[in-house]
Formats: C-alpha cells, sequence, structure tokens
C-alpha cells in the first residue's frame, strides 16, 4: 500500500496561543498558559518544499511555497479559532505530495495541548510526551497516530536555528503492524512550525521536506 502520511492531514501550521481576557491579571495568565502556538491574528510564517534527489541524502528545492497568516478569528460552539490561510505558489506537478497552487482556509486553536481544528481533528501535541494520539482513519484497514517525542531536537533551517518539539506520525494496521514510513512535525515554542517530513507509509526515506523561510511573529 502506498499513500502519504501528510497527504491525509492537510499540512498545517502550528503556533503560540493567545491570553484569554477573562479578567485574570496578563502576569497570572502568561504563568498559566504557555503561548505554544502562536495564534496571533497577523502572524505570518513562508515555507518551501524540497525534494529527496533519488535515495540520496541530498535534496533540491521544488521551487513551491506556502505562504500561510492567521487572517481573523471566529467562535464556534463557544470556543475561539483562528483562521489560517496557506497559499500554496510554484508546484509544477512534479511531486504529487505537494499542495496544488491555490488558498486553503483552515481553522485551528489550542485545546488541552493539542491543535486542533473545528472537527477535532489533531494537528499536533505539545504536552503529553510519548502518549499516542489517534489524527484519522487512512485508506484500507490503517489509522494514523501521532506522539510527542519525549526530548526536544535542534532543527536548522533558513530561517534560523531552533529548538523544537516533535511530533512523529505513522500508521496502524488492524493486524498489528506498524508502517515504516514516518513522518516528524517540528515545532518551536512562540515561533511556529520549522520543518515537517513526508513519507511513503510503505518507504522509511522521508520524500518531501517543508522548511521555514521566514516568518513574522508580533510582539
Amino acid at each position: 500500500m502506498k499513500f502519504s502520511l501528510s497527504v491525509l492531514i492537510v499540512f498545517s501550521v502550528l503556533f503560540t496561543s493567545c491570553n484569554k481576557d477573562d479578567g485574570t491579571p496578563q502576569e497570572a495568565q502568561e504563568l498559566s498558559e504557555p503561548n505554544f502556538y502562536a495564534l496571533t491574528v497577523g502572524n505570518s510564517w513562508r515555507y518551501e518544499y524540497f525534494q529527496r534527489i533519488d535515495r540520496t541524502d541530498e535534496f533540491e528545492s521544488l521551487g513551491a511555497f506556502d505562504d500561510v497568516s492567521i487572517t481573523g478569528t471566529s467562535e464556534i460552539n463557544g470556543n475561539t479559532f483562528y483562521t489560517f490561510e496557506t497559499t500554496t505558489s510554484g508546484n509544477d506537478g512534479t511531486s504529487a505530495i505537494v499542495p496544488d497552487n491555490g488558498t486553503v482556509v483552515t481553522k485551528l486553536r489550542d485545546s488541552s495541548g493539542y491543535l486542533i481544528d473545528e472537527n477535532h481533528l489533531k494537528y499536533f501535541s505539545n504536552s503529553n510526551i510519548n502518549q499516542e494520539y489517534l489524527i484519522r482513519d487512512a485508506p484500507g484497514d490503517a489509522k494514523i497516530y501521532g506522539v510527542l517525542a519525549s526530548v526536544d531536537s535542534n532543527v536548522q533551517v533558513a530561517a534560523g536555528d531552533f529548538v523544537c518539539s516533535v511530533n512523529e506520525l505513522f500508521a496502524k494496521f488492524t493486524n498489528g503492524n506498524i508502517s515504516p514510513g514516518r513522518d516528524y512535525y517540528s515545532y518551536s515554542e512562540e515561533i511556529g512550525q520549522v520543518k515537517s517530513t513526508c513519507s511513503f507509509v510503505s518507504d522509511s526515506l522521508t520524500r518531501v521536506e517543508r522548511r521555514l523561510v521566514s516568518y513574522n511573529i508580533a510582539e
């Protein structure tokens, strides 16, 4: 079976949450609500896609980019969701893993350390170390899971060097087997997603990487 882990869950960007205006002093809010996911209207990020050259350790740019920005908020079932607009450009169809050119709108919020959308689909965990979480069903008899690694990683991209929390994504099959393919999502606190990798379920080798090129985080 050949399908991509990341294609199943829409490429997304992860950022830090804002303080809630509930009457609590700002200093107390900052202590009780860590700003991991950068959920602030006006924040923006640019990413570039790279593809592995054959089965070597080298990658080449695909000339495709994602420009991501938080453009507003909306209330859904009493919860505040942040509106992310992701515009993909430069995709010439070379890689099926890269999204088509165009703009995708996603609504996300922080829920007990998980970044989720309005359908409760989980995109990332910044707490609950080593606890697997279900993302969604996959084609056939598989389910996609994620897990937060117990150790942070140093990640170097064009935008700089970052200390990142890492989630590992993999597929589990009803017969008990686990996919050799893995995807890794890396996020830096108060910065957002720094890097993500994409592989096929049947192959342990990463095929495509999405790397942070530049970003603008509101003070």
